[in-house]
């Protein structure tokens, strides 16, 4: 069950109800501004970052993925998941990571079929360097023109985004079984 938008006096709604008037335009002009601002800044980021580092974007996001990790063996997977990698793109970019002498791999000690990628000395000497870099780049392009409360209250409502629940366009295998000849086929599904 819905609750009613919150209603001020004279019987408009409040600020940020989601009954509130919103055109199509200025609808799509704000989204097309965020993906801008968003996209312009992640690829100013990632210059910095290879400038000073020379580690390209992917490289990066896997070094200080395990660096910011609590635990320090991540498995390979989780990964390639967390950074959307796919899986294919994702083995190269561990394989260029690891002849670089960046990570190492290793086998789960919990699970053998888990491969779990390690940060080497030189790869957390890296991703701290890479971190700082990126880091003072966040501060003169982000703090610098939002302060800190405005980064705060953009956090706080891209964050509810974050929460609502995914589009599935991926092919879904439904099982389906034939009458004649009692056989399971997949039929191929798109959810939506």
């Amino acid at each position: 069950m819905t609750t009613p938008a919150a209603a001020v006096p004279g019987g408009a709604s409040a600020p940020g109800a989601p009954d509130q008037p919103c055109s199509t335009e200025e609808l799509l002009d704000a989204w097309t501004g965020i993906v801008r601002g968003f996209t312009h800044v992640t690829r100013t980021l990632a210059c910095h970052v290879e400038r000073e580092t020379g580690l390209a974007p992917p490289d990066f996001f896997v070094l200080s993925q395990l660096r910011r990790s609590a635990d320090p063996a991540v498995p390979l997977s989780r990964l390639g998941r967390e950074l959307a990698f796919s899986s294919g793109g994702f083995t190269k970019v561990a394989d260029r990571l690891q002849q670089a002498g960046l990570i190492i791999r290793q086998p789960s000690p919990s699970d053998r079929r888990v491969t779990n990628a390690v940060l080497t000395p030189a790869g957390r000497s890296t991703a701290d360097r890479a971190l700082a870099v990126y880091c003072a780049a966040l501060r003169e392009l982000v703090l610098r023109h939002l302060g800190t409360d405005g980064l705060r209250g953009m956090v706080g409502q891209v964050s509810r985004l974050g929460d609502l629940p995914p589009c599935r366009l991926a092919e879904q295998q439904e099982p389906e079984t034939t009458a004649r000849s009692g056989l399971t086929l997949a039929r191929r599904t798109r959810a939506i």
